[in-house]
């Protein structure tokens, strides 16, 4: 065997004892179907039965007495970890990400309105905008010169 190969063979054992230890400590990828993954499950479920409920549509009463026991169940072994809720979905990538309250409104960047509770609203770049500026001038004509 050569050295390639007993390289080869020691990162495939390597990784399957990393696969190994992830998936019993809950912490496998998105293949995985840990802990976490039936916590995620549970949550959606009983997310989905919140909404049916709230919108005025059936949903089975045996259904959410499943979904509120295992869910029960897992809280009480630590399984769910820390539940909070997404306030807002992320900026999208390269967005730049909104000042934080009390923080100065960036230069040309529209000042809060009053209907947000911000009060009245006042510019804060007194200066007026500048006009676009002209395109720049066109590369030199080659049509004229002479050989």
């Amino acid at each position: 065997m050569g050295f390639m190969d007993k390289a080869k063979a020691a990162a495939n054992d390597l990784a399957s004892k990393a696969d190994t230890k992830l998936a019993s400590s809950g912490l496998g990828g998105p293949g995985s179907s840990g802990p976490s993954r039936d916590a995620d499950r549970y949550l959606r479920d009983l997310g989905v039965l919140s909404y049916l409920e709230t919108s005025g549509r059936p949903a089975s009463p045996e259904d959410r007495d499943r979904v509120l026991s295992a869910l029960r169940e897992m809280d009480a072994r630590g399984a769910l970890g820390a539940l909070t809720l997404q306030t807002a979905a992320p900026p999208p990538p390269g967005a730049a990400a909104p000042p934080p309250p009390g923080a100065p409104a960036a230069p040309g960047a529209p000042a809060p309105s009053a209907a947000a509770g911000a009060g009245p609203t006042v510019a804060s770049d007194p200066t007026p905008p500048q006009p676009p500026t002209a395109p720049p001038p066109p590369p030199p004509s080659w049509a004229g010169r002479e050989e």
